[in-house]
């Protein structure tokens, strides 16, 4: 499985994972890596919550590695651009991916590719070092899907299908007949149907059995199990009242899938009817060996679902619920890659955390300018944001203890996060200058639009339908520059009012008199003090930031056929949004990224230990492009041309001579 093994006569063992090896220097045998990717983890928050004792495994790691203090990524700072320029050391002009989600110039107009199924246009470290004869492994880490060709890992896992959408049903139960193996009852045995339409399979129904184990001369149903046919085995989902039960499916075609559920509400002699929550049904995507799938679905189930907004939203789960089932999807995805490491013992191992972004999308409300600011919500929704940088550090505790004296461990994410209070509509924009046409209700004309915008959180690309590119274009070569200053002008003109704007003057006279500038720009989008004066002295606001497009015409901003014609960046606090209608409206996410990282709260957290680095130290500039070149170094193979990034001098041990 290894290529390299490590020679290791007289070299006592060490129980410390993050204690020195052999000193010879940054590159030694047999040195594997592990790179954990947190989505969205602010560099700033996690500084924060370590000083007031709430990470106490970061704390440790960085007193025993090392931690950069001003971490950048590219620009736009969104999740698909980011991990990719993680995972090859390259910027947007070379892996293609420019955004979230962009338009391909190859299919028609109106395309619109989701970058988290495209194919990187160079190799990611982990298909890079499997052909330079290195054992890799990556679990849900963004760009590893194994359907994409020339691209997977030797162990993957990845996200699947989602089947069915979570439900609450109300079941009505009655005699239980046909069932073999039930278990023992103290009240006449019931049962419920529960109907399961799939989407890409054959409907099923399953069947609820419900027993009453309490011996206490009451009817009181406690424990309900959920079979497909009536015969009771060890696979069924069993669950107590008021605890989660699992599901597990096989879709058909062998689809290893399943649900969790929870049987809720007081009734317990089932005479009214019993509220029955149950989860999406998930399955994952195995690349492997053979038994690779059936081992980690046998020990640890189906891939679960990542979360339940809509639940949580609906009253159907509480936060705590919600919570639980974020909570095991952490925990699956941070066993399994535990799993593939001590049994496969990959040289490389990625893997995912999403539910930071997560929380923080939904979550991020520090900013009076955002919908339905209160100081008391405010605090509320941080406690939100807080427990998910807490299940993050639980990971990080769970994988130092599964080190071993030859393992480095990166921890890294891809952006930060910055409030959210208006969501600008930049084809209304493009409308209003006569470049973008719409149908009777609203959509798009694509066949008489010049110019369209694809939002990605604070970031736009624009793309012209010329001739030249587009299959069946209608800006003719000649009238190609002229389109592109129309929509530039546009953008650069456009202005919009600015929201409570007593407060932010409020807010900054309370930091000046405070002495706390630093806390007050680390809760709002502006970059600096002066942005707060301006935020609140300033009556109108040009919300596009950055309107960026290349001098050449042949080329595109990010230098990339995937890129628009003007890339834009949002000023602080606004994102993009689709529409047609109007130009600005209030956010309906709480959080954005998308714009420059050097701003603190859009910067990305960069962590590093092992023995070949340096115990309790500091370095200041890095970028994510940095970390493929890094990793290159330890696994001790080349790396390719391609990559921008540079390994970085400050993380390295010096060379004893």
């Amino acid at each position: 499985m290894k290529k390299l093994l490590l020679l290791a006569a007289g070299l006592s063992i060490c129980l410390n994972p993050f204690a020195a090896q052999a000193k010879t220097g940054t590159q030694s045998k047999d040195q594997d890596v592990i790179v954990i990717s947190f989505d969205g983890m602010r560099q700033d928050l996690t500084e924060k919550y370590i000083k007031e004792g709430d990470l106490p495994n970061m704390e440790t790691l960085i007193e025993k590695g090392v931690w950069a203090k001003k971490p950048e990524t590219i620009v736009p700072s969104l999740t698909a651009p980011s991990h990719a320029a993680l995972s090859t050391g390259a910027t947007p002009d070379k892996t293609g991916i420019v955004s979230n989600q962009f338009h391909d110039p190859e299919k028609k107009f109106n395309n619109k590719d989701d970058a988290f199924h495209t194919t990187i246009r160079v190799s990611p470290i982990w298909s890079e070092a499997s052909r330079q004869g290195k054992t890799t492994a990556t679990v849900a880490f963004p760009g590893a899907n194994p359907e994409t060709k020339n691209q997977t890992a030797d162990y993957s896992v990845f996200y699947g299908d989602t089947w069915a959408k979570a439900s609450l049903n109300e079941l009505s139960f009655k005699e239980a007949l046909g069932w073999k193996g039930a278990p023992k009852s103290f009240s006449p045995p019931q049962e419920a149907a529960l109907p399961l339409k799939l989407k890409r399979a054959k409907n099923r129904t399953l069947f609820v059995l419900a027993v009453d184990t309490t011996d206490d001369r009451r009817v009181n149903y406690d424990q309900f199990t959920v079979s497909e046919d009536k015969q009771i085995n060890a696979e069924d989902g069993r669950a107590k009242r008021d605890e989660w039960g699992t599901v597990p499916l096989t879709m058909d075609k062998g689809e290893h899938a399943g649900f969790t559920f929870k049987v809720k509400g007081e009734t317990t002699d089932l005479t009214e009817p019993v509220p029955f929550f149950k989860t999406a049904v998930t399955s994952g995507l195995f690349s492997g060996p053979a038994g690779f799938e059936a081992g980690i679905t046998e020990q640890f189930g189906f891939f679960p679902v990542e979360s339940e907004d809509d639940a949580l939203k609906k009253k159907w789960i509480t936060r705590e619920e919600y919570e639980q089932i974020s909570a095991r999807f952490d925990t699956w995805i941070t066993d399994v890659s535990l799993y593939i490491k001590n049994t496969y013992k990959p040289d490389a191992l990625f893997f995912y955390g999403p539910q930071i972004d997560h929380e923080e999308h939904k979550y991020t409300l520090t900013d009076p300018r955002q919908p339905g600011y209160t100081k008391k919500k405010a605090d509320r929704y941080e406690a939100y944001i807080k427990w998910a940088y807490q299940l993050a550090d639980d990971t990080v505790g769970k994988t130092v203890e599964a080190m071993d004296d030859n393992d480095h461990l990166f921890v890294v994410s891809d952006h930060g996060m910055e409030a959210a209070h208006t969501m600008l509509e930049p084809n209304a924009v493009l409308k209003k200058a006569g470049l973008l046409r719409t149908n009777e209700d609203g959509t798009i004309d694509y066949s008489k639009t010049k110019a369209y915008a694809v939002p990605s959180g604070s970031a736009a690309h624009v793309y012209i339908n010329a001739k030249a590119t587009e299959k069946k274009g209608i800006v003719e070569k000649h009238e190609f520059d002229d389109v592109k200053r129309q929509a530039i002008d546009a953008f650069k003109t456009a202005e919009i009012k600015q929201k409570n704007r007593n407060n932010m003057l409020e807010l900054g006279f309370e930091a000046v008199l405070s002495g706390k500038e630093k806390e007050e720009l680390s809760k709002l989008p502006e970059a600096s003090m002066k942005g707060i004066w301006e935020a609140g002295l300033k009556e109108t606001i040009h919300p596009y930031e950055t309107v960026l497009s290349s001098k050449d015409t042949e080329k595109k901003p990010l230098g990339h056929a995937h890129a628009g014609d003007i890339l834009l960046i949002g000023a602080p606090g606004y994102m993009m949004a689709n529409g047609t209608s109007r130009f600005s409206k209030p956010s309906v996410e709480l959080g954005t990224h998308g714009g420059n990282s050097t701003k603190q709260d859009l910067r990305p957290v960069f962590m590093a230990t092992g023995p070949s680095f340096k115990e309790g130290g500091t370095i200041g500039k890095v970028s994510t492009l940095d970390l493929a070149p890094n990793v290159y170094n330890l696994l001790g193979i080349k790396a390719p041309s391609f990559v921008e990034g540079e390994v970085k001098s400050a993380l390295w041990k010096k060379k004893e001579e």
